[in-house]
């Protein structure tokens, strides 16, 4: 069964699966995640845990014999997983597949890994594996969810904001999830418990760690907010990003903007056309946006003004590469 994070918990509570697999790429979640199935495995008596770290040279008869080995001390066991890829061989799945088909009630299997490439999920394999175990994908946290995120983890360590106070937060740690949790028990140390925290205590005690990043541009684009984008590219080119790598990212999705609106136009149904592109459940919004503000017309423009950043890279352009490419950023983000 595929759940999200915030159902983590309780579907814990009810049973715990043969097999538990969490993916994703944001750090603080993971740990924390991790950390949640670990208790619970402990409080529901699986006091001994074995750990493998799994690359391309791992030999799967390893799992087979932690699976089948008994403790020392008749504990109950947790056997843990850290792949270094969501793509399994076929080794692999019919290992965990086996596993599955004949769970053994002294162990449950914790998989951690990147986050599963949505061609994977949609494979006959994995979802045999979803069936028998549950499945965790989990999502950063985005600009619109981050202010909510950070007063929820205030008031985890007892303090109270403004909301201004929480905005300023967001925009200095924006991305970043292990520095804001840093930042918030930093707050939490200097202040004391129910302490008030205004803007101003924000800004004398919190560092810039804004973490800006092409997959924060394109997600400023799509939401339709210039200031944001265009803070983000100069950030990005001070950080020594090139200026083709940006734009060979927002010409992919301009591309797929300019396909997925033709095919609206046409009359297709909008959720069909998003899960052919594979649009994730919390990027809808975003697209969505995107789409109704930017007809096929407009990206096709857009298209030609990324080419001419590739022309500015090479020479062929009056202008400096970075100027065409904040001018095309502003107007992908125009609303």
């Amino acid at each position: 069964m595929k759940i999200y994070l915030d159902q983590l918990g309780p579907q814990l509570k009810k049973a715990l699966p043969a097999m538990i697999w969490l993916s994703g790429d944001e750090p603080l979640q993971m740990r924390e995640a991790s950390d949640l199935v670990r208790s619970t495995c402990r409080e529901q008596g699986f006091s001994e845990r074995e750990l493998h770290d799994v690359d391309n040279g791992f030999d799967w008869r390893e799992l087979v014999n932690a699976s089948n080995s008994m403790s020392l001390f008749s504990d109950r066991k947790l056997i843990e997983l850290r792949l270094k890829s969501s793509k399994l061989d076929d080794t692999a799945r019919k290992t965990l597949q086996a596993c599955l088909d004949d769970p053994s009630p002294d162990n449950i299997l914790l998989l951690t890994s990147p986050r599963i490439e949505p061609a994977s999920s949609k494979t006959q394999w994995f979802r045999k594996l979803e069936a028998g175990s549950l499945v965790v994908q989990i999502y950063p946290v985005d600009a619109a969810r981050l202010p909510r995120w950070i007063q929820q983890r205030m008031q985890h360590h007892g303090l109270r904001a403004d909301p201004d106070a929480v905005q300023l937060l967001a925009d200095r740690i924006e991305g970043n999830l292990l520095a804001a949790d840093q930042e918030i028990e930093k707050l939490s140390l200097l202040f004391g418990k129910d302490a008030h925290i205004t803007s101003d205590r924000i800004a004398r005690s919190v560092a810039d760690n804004a973490r800006y990043n092409v997959f924060g541009l394109v997600d400023a684009c799509l939401e339709g907010n210039p200031r944001r984008a265009l803070k983000t590219v100069r950030r990005m080119r001070d950080e020594g990003s090139e200026a083709l790598m940006i734009t060979a990212m927002l010409a992919r999705e301009l591309r797929q903007l300019t396909e997925m609106g033709s095919r609206l136009q046409r009359g297709e149904a909008q959720a069909a056309v998003f899960q052919s592109h594979q649009i994730w459940k919390n990027r809808q919004a975003s697209t969505d946006k995107a789409l109704r503000r930017l007809k096929p017309g407009r990206t096709l423009q857009l298209l030609d003004q990324a080419r001419d950043v590739d022309l500015a890279v090479k020479g062929m352009h009056t202008a400096s590469p970075w100027i065409v490419l904040e001018q095309l950023v502003t107007r992908f983000a125009s609303p």
